[in-house]
C-alpha cells in the first residue's frame, strides 16, 4: 500500500466518523428543538381537557417515585425532554449515514421523521401511558387532588390521560415533522458551505484546467472552468466525456470487492491529462490539467484537502 493510499484510508474513516458525529449533533438539536415545541401541544391539550398545566408530566413524575407535584413536573418534563434528545441523536446519526435516506429534501425527511414519530410513539408512549401511568391512576388522583386541594376522580383523570394518549399519535407526527425539516436545513446549510470549499481545489496547481464533481446518480454539484483557459472540447463533448470517465469508473468500481477501492484512473493525452477519483463520502472528482502537471502531486493535494474539509464537519 502506499503512502498516498493509507493516508486515504484513515483520511476516510476519519471522515466517517465525523459523518456520524455530525449527524448525531444535528439530530440532538433538532430532536431537542422539536420536543419543546410538541411540549406546548401538550400543554394546550390539558388546558383544552380542563387539566392544569403540567399535569402529564406530573403523573410520569409521581410514577417515578416523586410524590411532590412541582418537583414531580419537573422530572416528567426533564425525562421527556432527554428521551426526545437522545431519539433524536439516534435517527441523526443513522440518518446521516444511510445513503437510501435522502434528508436533504425537506419533505421526505419530514415524511421519514413523521414515520419516525409514530414509531417513537408505539414503543415509548403508548406503553409508559397503559403499564405505567394507568395502573397506577388511583394514586396519582390522589397526589394531584392533596397538590391542588380539591377532589380528583381517578375515572375522569383516566380518561382524560387516555384521551391524551390518543392525541399524542398527533403530537409525535409534528414531532417527526419539525425534526426531519429541522435535520434537513441543517444539512442543506452545510452542503452549501461545503460546495464553496470545493472552488479551493482550483487553487491547488495554476495546471488545473477543469474540475467536475457529481453524485452517483451523475448529478453535477460542482463545476469550474479556469477563467482564461479555452475548453477543448465542445460543450456536448464535455458531457459526454463525462458520462465516459463515470461509466469507466463504475465497471471498474465493480472489481473493488477483489482488488480493492479505486484510487484514481489517470489518462493522458497529448494536450491535457485527466484524472478521475472517489472524493468525500460517495461523489467523484473529474479532473482535467495541463499536460506537464505533476499528477501524484496534485492527487495528495486533493486529498490533503478532502481530510481538512473533513467532509461533513464545521
Amino acid at each position: 500500500m502506499t503512502h498516498s493510499q493509507s493516508v486515504y484510508r484513515i483520511n476516510r474513516s476519519r471522515n466517517d466518523f465525523l459523518v456520524t458525529l455530525k449527524g448525531v449533533k444535528y439530530g440532538a438539536f433538532a430532536g431537542l428543538i422539536a420536543t419543546l415545541l410538541v411540549s406546548l401541544t401538550v400543554a394546550v391539550a390539558e388546558l383544552a381537557y380542563g387539566l392544569p398545566m403540567g399535569t402529564f408530566y406530573s403523573t410520569v413524575g409521581v410514577i417515578l417515585g416523586s410524590n411532590n407535584v412541582v418537583n414531580a413536573g419537573y422530572l416528567g418534563f426533564g425525562l421527556h425532554v432527554i428521551i426526545g434528545t437522545l431519539i433524536g441523536m439516534i435517527l441523526g446519526g443513522i440518518g446521516i449515514r444511510w445513503r437510501k435516506i435522502r434528508l436533504l429534501i425537506p419533505y421526505k425527511s419530514s415524511f421519514l421523521g413523521m414515520i419516525a414519530g409514530v414509531v417513537v410513539w408505539l414503543i415509548f408512549f403508548l406503553p409508559i401511558t397503559t403499564l405505567l401511568i394507568q395502573p397506577s391512576i388511583q394514586h396519582i388522583a390522589v397526589i394531584l387532588a392533596i397538590a391542588w386541594q380539591k377532589p380528583i376522580l381517578a375515572d375522569q383523570l383516566s380518561n382524560s390521560i387516555t384521551n391524551i394518549a390518543l392525541i399524542a399519535i398527533a403530537f409525535h407526527l409534528l414531532w417527526g415533522a419539525i425534526f426531519g425539516y429541522m435535520m434537513s436545513s441543517l444539512l442543506r446549510i452545510r452542503v452549501y458551505k461545503i460546495k464553496q470549499h470545493y472552488k479551493d481545489i482550483m487553487s491547488i496547481d495554476p495546471t488545473i484546467r477543469l474540475v467536475t464533481i457529481c453524485d452517483p446518480d451523475g448529478n453535477i454539484v460542482f463545476h469550474r472552468h479556469r477563467e482564461g483557459i479555452q475548453n477543448l472540447l465542445s460543450n456536448e463533448e464535455s458531457k459526454q466525456s463525462l458520462k465516459m470517465a463515470m461509466d469507466a469508473w463504475k465497471i471498474r468500481d465493480g472489481f473493488s470487492s477483489k482488488l480493492g477501492k479505486g484510487m484514481y484512473v489517470l489518462a493522458e493525452y497529448e494536450k491535457v491529462k485527466r484524472i478521475t477519483m472517489p472524493f468525500g463520502d460517495d461523489l467523484l472528482l473529474y479532473l482535467t490539467s495541463e499536460v506537464e502537471a505533476d499528477h501524484s502531486v496534485i492527487y495528495d493535494k486533493i486529498r490533503s484537502l478532502e481530510a481538512g474539509l473533513q467532509y461533513w464537519n464545521w
